[in-house]
């Protein structure tokens, strides 16, 4: 446990204030380490000047970073009168942690700075939860699906559904040809076409440019896997997984119809989970919260794994009023792909 005076150790900084190296050598050193919590990742996934971050950081002794935490900031209309930073998760960002080298410490002081700090959380996602908040907070429990890839692949396979084994033989009597890239604009094209129109209120282009701009950066580490699935010359369905430690994140897919039809996405996940077979990997199929999704992951024999998403309100009482005046005006405008 952490010391009774953490909470005067902890410093709020700027991003321009966070020293690079230092963060990301916690992150990449912590046992909570995953891809969303490096500060080049966190840039792409926040872009200016809509978007930006805050770093919850407690120092050593050298002035490296023993554990840090990202607070995701949107700056949005409060209560339609006035513009401020607001707690917001990002697009291509399931849950933050707090991200500590050794041993690990209590979460309460760095999320109690946080909600101390910021008087509007529209949504926080965090992988673990605090036993007591220092406010009135509204929890709730959610689920990612992810699968041990430890094992060889036929008894991975084994572990499937009956139904997606069936479903995984249809795939590869389907004349499917899978080829990689680095152009995101196909698989873009097939979700502005085949999904966009079942998310409330549709996809807001700032969504696509981020996921451009996020494929770029990580083609460019070398941590990205962009792959499509083609027949008769069209691409009918597209994956992007992203590795990175021993997590691989299944970020982004999309299909048209023949597609769906031809279980092409059974099929980029079957190769994917060949190729890695027998490794220490944890595949994250970075599940949404939809039951037909979450039965398809499962299928694969993954298992739940929860994280959790918090919200909280101090707007005084008319900024309040104010809100639930213009709220409904606001939902029908969308923030996530």
């Amino acid at each position: 446990m952490v010391a009774s005076t953490l909470p005067n150790e902890l410093r709020l900084l700027d991003r321009s204030q966070v020293n690079e190296l230092a963060w990301n050598t916690c992150v990449s050193s912590s046992s909570q380490r995953t891809v969303y919590g490096y500060s080049w990742y966190l840039d792409a996934v926040l872009p200016k000047p809509d978007w930006c971050w805050m770093a919850v950081v407690l120092t050593d002794q050298n002035g490296g970073y023993r554990a840090v935490l990202p607070v995701p900031l949107r700056r949005k209309r409060i209560a339609g009168m006035r513009y401020a930073w607001v707690v917001h998760q990002p697009v291509f960002c399931q849950f933050l942690s707090v991200f500590a080298t050794g041993p690990a410490l209590s979460v309460e002081p760095f999320y109690a700075l946080v909600c101390r700090q910021f008087r509007y959380g529209s949504i926080f996602c965090v992988k673990s939860p605090a036993a007591v908040w220092p406010i009135a907070v509204e929890v709730r429990e959610q689920f990612t699906h992810t699968l041990d890839l430890s094992a060889s692949y036929e008894q991975l396979v084994a572990g499937y559904s009956a139904d997606r084994r069936l479903n995984l033989r249809r795939a590869l009597a389907a004349g499917w040809v899978v080829e990689e890239s680095v152009d995101p604009e196909p698989i873009i094209d097939l979700f502005r076409e085949y999904h966009a129109d079942a998310i409330d209120g549709g996809v807001a282009d700032w969504a696509y440019t981020i996921f451009r701009n996020l494929v770029v950066e990580l083609s460019r580490r070398g941590l990205a896997t962009l792959q499509y699935a083609v027949r008769n010359g069209r691409i009918e369905a597209g994956a992007l997984f992203v590795q990175e430690g021993d997590r691989i994140i299944y970020l982004f897919n999309a299909a048209s119809t023949d597609g769906r039809q031809g279980q092409a996405r059974t099929l980029l996940l079957d190769q994917l989970i060949r190729r890695q077979a027998g490794q220490p990997l944890i595949l994250d199929f970075e599940s949404p919260d939809k039951a037909s999704i979450t039965a398809f992951y499962g299928s694969f024999g993954a298992v739940k794994e929860p994280y959790y998403s918090v919200r909280w309100n101090r707007l005084n009482r008319v900024e309040k009023l104010v809100r639930r005046i213009i709220r409904p005006q606001t939902r029908r405008r969308s923030e996530k792909p």
